[in-house]
């Protein structure tokens, strides 16, 4: 269950901010439309950069150490992306620069999410043998559909009720149409972009205090 637990909250956390990640840079970073669609590459890199960073450093650490770095890095990079300031009108590329960075330290701590769970997925297993192994399986991957609906249905009605004002022709062509938009709503914007996948985060890690790495005395013995 602590593996599930760590799975789903780490998942959401995800999930929110790539929902909320096209509407964080046009109407709070102020990304000109055209060239937000194209930031969201960087991530994608990053993250199955950070895959191969963090399997290596889980073979060497122990996958919870591994777990304590990633997540360190993923709440440095949300909080960060709280606080992000908007862009100027026309920016160049010195003022892309902290954003394009920003994006790849998310991407490389949000890899955790996609790697350590199901690394310990087997220990959970062992752990609870009258159980048949498929049935974690099961609830990993019925859990991942749950939390991309909810987070979607969350953060929907989180803007409307701080009084987000999309475009005319739905959500998606307001995302891409820079509008004026009121306080609450772009604190709305900073808080799931930031704080709330941070708190997700964290939670992660509390589920998993005091679970044992089965790898840890292996890596000990070898150095």
């Amino acid at each position: 269950l602590r593996v599930l637990g760590l799975y789903l909250l780490l998942w959401f956390a995800l999930q929110l901010m790539q929902v909320v990640a096209l509407i964080w840079m046009v109407q709070v970073v102020q990304v000109p439309p055209g060239l937000a669609t194209w930031l969201l590459l960087p991530f994608q890199v990053a993250a199955l950069l950070g895959l191969q960073l963090w399997s290596v450093l889980s073979n060497r650490q122990g996958r919870i150490h591994t777990l304590r770095q990633g997540a360190g890095l993923w709440i440095a990079a949300c909080l960060l992306s709280m606080l992000m300031p908007a862009l100027p009108a026309e920016p160049g590329l010195l003022e892309l620069l902290p954003l394009v960075a920003l994006i790849v330290l998310v991407g490389v701590g949000a890899a955790t999410a996609y790697l350590i769970p199901w690394s310990l997925l087997p220990d959970a297993i062992d752990a609870d043998p009258g159980k048949p192994a498929g049935m974690y399986t099961a609830w990993m991957v019925f859990g991942q559909k749950l939390i991309i609906g909810l987070t979607m249905s969350v953060f929907g009605s989180l803007l409307s009720l701080t009084g987000y004002i999309s475009a005319k022709g739905g959500n998606c062509s307001g995302a891409l149409s820079f509008i004026e938009q009121p306080d609450s709503a772009l604190l709305a914007i900073r808080l799931c972009m930031g704080l709330i996948p941070a708190i997700l985060v964290l939670l992660g890690l509390v589920v998993m205090r005091g679970w044992p790495d089965r790898g840890a005395h292996l890596q000990k013995a070898a150095g």
